[in-house]
């Protein structure tokens, strides 16, 4: 008499801590991608430096604020993990867009003066660290087909760039006539993800603690392999400054110094995004014509270049030029890593992107505290020197560290795990 086989678990059914999980829904994989699309919905994100320098803050204090939302994502990432283990993704999601949804309340109304903008902050940040804990990874659960995810993520990543650009542009020309607004607006696009999250289902995550009896045992599939720290760095390094930048450093540039209208400053913004958008559409077939080394080299000469432009000149012209440099730059970090990471399983991948965020959040409050400190003391064109060139020394370190070859293939690591 033979014993039937127990069927192989489907994805989403994973034990997990705090329950067994339920198989995927119809439909789960389009909600989750509707709510990523609407969760980005800043209204607010470009003219938030303008906000609190509007408010008489200063410019130190207003890039420390700045600042704080990374380092809260930083911190909270030591703990979120377990809420998602008992209370499941769904949870986390639409929970952390209402936290999201009363920071930016609580920010836009200035309710407590600067202590309400400090909660504000944090509260947002946390909500942030809540969602981005469980978004990637549910991406390799509800599609663990590794080249389907990978241009699922690629997809969504256009699509998301395009939603920043326009609520982005539209909150630069609102907040003109009623800074209050974006606030409402981005708070409303929060409640709308949290209803589009629902449609997730009760999917659970893996559970990450090891099976019994594989103590020591090397970790050929879902674990850090093929220089997956490598990706981590080079993307920390590269992102970390560019959105300093981005969202403390030009936004101080063109609004204090140059002191340009806010339309006109929604727009010039929106070059960042507008670029972005273009080299993430264009990353996966460069990727088939160019060595990824090149590309990864051209990454970061275009964010250096970037600074050095802003800190060499103020005419339009060549900040302009600057700013699309940088939305280059910054634009196809993501997908350039995201294929790095190719050969780990869909919820490896999403843990060490998790991770990899993280310390993103921490990188760029660092280069806005002390970007913050300079900028009030009048050194501007300093602080832009010394972010070009954090990333020149540091991109050459981490490019001569590089590994020889890519993550291996899923191939050839079943090939090595044979011999």
């Amino acid at each position: 008499m033979t014993s039937t086989p127990a069927p192989a678990t489907p994805p989403g059914q994973h034990d997990a801590p705090g329950g067994v999980g339920a198989a995927p829904r119809p439909g789960a994989l389009r909600a989750l991608f509707v709510y990523r699309l609407i969760s980005r919905a800043y209204f607010h994100l470009p003219v938030l430096f303008a906000f609190f320098y509007l408010h008489h803050l200063g410019i130190a204090l207003a890039q420390t604020l700045l600042a704080l939302y990374g380092f809260t994502v930083m911190v909270s990432g030591a703990f979120v993990g377990r809420f998602s283990a008992a209370f499941g993704p769904r949870t986390l999601l639409v929970g952390g867009e209402i936290v999201k949804a009363a920071g930016l309340l609580l920010t836009g109304t200035i309710a407590g003066g600067t202590a309400g903008l400090v909660a504000g902050q944090v509260l947002s940040g946390f909500g942030y660290a809540l969602t981005a804990s469980v978004e990637s990874p549910l991406v390799g659960v509800l599609e663990p087909d590794r080249e389907r995810a990978a241009k699922i993520q690629a997809r969504t990543q256009s699509w998301i760039f395009a939603v920043v650009m326009v609520s982005g542009i539209a909150g630069a020309v609102l907040f003109q006539h009623t800074r209050l607004t974006v606030f409402l607006l981005s708070a409303l696009a929060c409640a709308a993800a949290a209803t589009a999250a629902t449609g997730i289902g009760p999917v659970r995550l893996p559970a990450t603690r090891p099976t019994p009896g594989t103590a020591g045992t090397p970790v050929r599939r879902g674990g850090w392999t093929g220089g997956a720290g490598w990706w981590i760095a080079y993307y920390v390094c590269l992102r970390g400054v560019a959105l300093a930048a981005f969202v403390g450093f030009i936004p101080y540039l063109l609004f204090v110094r140059t002191k340009v209208s806010l339309a006109l400053f929604g727009i010039l913004l929106a070059v960042f995004n507008i670029a972005a958008l273009l080299v993430a559409r264009w990353t996966a077939r460069l990727l088939r014509t160019a060595p990824a080394a090149l590309l990864l080299a051209a990454t970061l000469a275009s964010v250096a270049a970037s600074l050095v432009l802003l800190a060499t000149t103020s005419r339009l012209a060549p900040v302009v030029i600057a700013i699309a440099l940088l939305g280059l730059g910054a634009g196809a970090a993501r997908p350039l890593t995201q294929d790095g990471l190719s050969a780990l399983d869909g919820p490896a991948r999403g843990r060490v992107t998790v991770r990899m965020e993280q310390l993103t959040g921490s990188a760029n409050t660092l280069v806005l505290v002390l970007g913050g400190l300079g900028l009030g003391a009048g050194h501007a064109p300093a602080v832009m020197w010394g972010s070009a060139a954090v990333v020149a020394v540091a991109g050459a370190v981490i490019l001569a560290a590089r590994p020889g070859a890519r993550t291996p293939a899923p191939a050839q690591t079943q090939a090595q795990a044979l011999n």
